[in-house]
C-alpha cells in the first residue's frame, strides 16, 4: 500500500524546494476577493511524491458577504498548478462516512476550514469513496491545468448565476497525480475565485448535472472498449458548459444531445462536447445547447487497455468484483488501478431538484 500524507510530503519537500521557482515556470496569481466583489478560496500548497496520487477533501462555509443575503456568482476563476486531475466544489448534503467535523483544522485563504487527507489511500479513506458525496450538487469544477495555461476563467451566460447561501457547507476536493503522463512537477497549488454578480436584477439560477457510468470493464483480452450512458432533464433547459472525465485508458469522451427515449445512438451532429485527453480535458464554457423537456444527454467513453505503471495487475484484479483475473479495470478513483466515465455539466434554468444519474 502506497500512502503518503500531504503534510509529510510538504515537510520532506521544504528543504529541497517545491519546484515553483524553476526557470520557465510562472506561478498563477489570482486577485483576492472580499465583500462586494466576492470571495476567494486558497488551498495550502503541498507536494505529491513521484509515483503517488493525492485526493483531499476540504470543508468550508460560504461567507456572509451581505447581512445574510444570498450570494449570486456569475464568474468563477481557478488557478491550478499542473498535475491536477480534478478540482471539484460541491454543496454538502447527506453526510455518510465523509464527516467534515472529523477533519483537521486548516485555512482556505481567509476562511476557517477542515481537511480530510485522502492521500493515495483509495482503499480506506472516505475522501476516495464517491458514495459519500452521491447527492452533493456540483457548483464548479476544473480539470484543466497545464504549464501554458494555469488559469480557467468561466464567465457564466448573461443574466445567469450560481446561487450560494451564507453559512452553507461546501466541499472542495483536489486530486493530484504524479505518475506517468501526468506529473506534479511544481507542487500542488489551487485557488478559486467566486465573483459576485453586480447587477441588482434577479438572475436565472444555474443548475448542475452529474452523471456517471459505473458499469465499466476494460480488460487485457478485450483491450478496446466503449461504454455509454444517458441522463434526462425533467424540464426544458439550455446547456451552458460541460466537461468529461476518465482515466489513463480513456481515448475519447463525447457528449451528445438525446431525445430522451431512443435506444439508438444519436447522430454525430448532436455532439456538443469531445475530449481526447484524459490528463487535461477541456471544459466547454460557451455552449448554448437547447434541450426540450424530457430530453437529455447521451455520453460515450472509449478506452484502450494498458498495464498499470505504479501498481500491478494483481492490484487491479483485487478491485474486480468478478475476479476474472484478466487485469480488468473497473470503476474507481485512483487513475492507475481504476477508471471513470463521468459527466460534469451546467445548465439553466435550474430545476427544483438537482440532477444525478449514477
Amino acid at each position: 500500500m502506497k500512502v503518503v500524507s500531504a503534510a509529510i510530503a510538504l515537510a520532506i519537500c521544504a528543504p529541497l524546494g517545491c519546484g515553483a521557482d524553476e526557470p520557465g515556470f510562472e506561478p498563477w496569481v489570482l486577485e483576492d476577493l472580499h465583500g462586494e466583489k466576492g470571495f476567494s478560496l486558497r488551498v495550502p500548497e503541498f507536494e505529491v511524491a513521484p509515483g503517488r496520487e493525492s485526493q483531499n477533501c476540504y470543508f468550508v462555509k460560504v461567507p456572509d458577504l451581505g447581512v445574510g443575503n444570498d450570494i449570486w456568482v456569475d464568474r468563477v476563476m481557478t488557478g491550478i498548478n499542473p498535475g491536477s486531475h480534478h478540482v471539484n466544489v460541491f454543496r454538502v448534503k447527506t453526510v455518510i462516512d465523509l464527516v467534515p467535523d472529523y477533519g483537521t483544522p486548516v485555512k482556505l485563504g481567509d476562511y476557517d476550514a477542515t481537511v480530510i487527507e485522502g492521500s493515495d489511500d483509495y482503499q480506506h479513506s472516505p475522501c476516495w469513496g464517491s458514495a459519500n458525496w452521491a447527492d452533493w450538487p456540483l457548483i464548479a469544477n476544473s480539470q484543466h491545468a497545464n504549464i501554458g495555461e494555469l488559469e480557467t476563467d468561466w464567465h457564466l451566460p448573461t443574466d445567469v448565476a450560481i446561487r450560494l447561501h451564507p453559512g452553507e457547507l461546501l466541499m472542495l476536493q483536489t486530486h493530484y497525480v504524479n505518475t506517468g503522463e501526468q506529473v506534479t512537477k511544481y507542487g500542488a497549488k489551487v485557488g478559486i475565485n467566486f465573483y459576485r454578480r453586480q447587477q441588482v436584477e434577479a438572475p436565472i439560477e444555474m443548475g448542475s448535472l452529474f452523471a456517471t457510468q459505473q458499469n465499466i470493464r476494460i480488460c487485457a483480452n478485450q483491450p478496446r472498449a466503449l461504454f455509454s450512458g444517458t441522463c434526462r432533464f425533467p424540464g426544458a433547459v439550455t446547456v451552458a458548459a460541460a466537461n468529461g472525465h476518465f482515466h489513463k485508458r480513456g481515448t475519447r469522451f463525447s457528449i451528445l444531445g438525446w431525445d430522451g427515449k431512443s435506444i439508438d445512438h444519436p447522430p454525430q451532429d448532436a455532439m456538443f462536447y469531445q475530449s481526447n485527453d484524459w490528463n487535461d480535458p477541456p471544459m466547454a464554457t460557451n455552449l448554448s445547447v437547447s434541450q426540450p423537456a424530457n430530453t437529455g444527454i447521451w455520453w460515450d467513453c472509449e478506452y484502450q487497455w494498458q498495464a498499470p505503471t505504479e501498481f500491478t495487475c494483481d492490484d487491479v484484479n483485487a478491485k474486480d468484483p468478478e475476479k476474472q483475473g484478466d487485469c480488468c479495470y473497473v470503476f474507481g478513483g485512483n487513475t492507475d488501478v481504476g477508471e471513470h466515465c463521468n459527466v460534469f455539466l451546467y445548465y439553466y434554468p435550474k430545476v427544483e431538484t438537482d440532477i444525478f444519474c449514477l
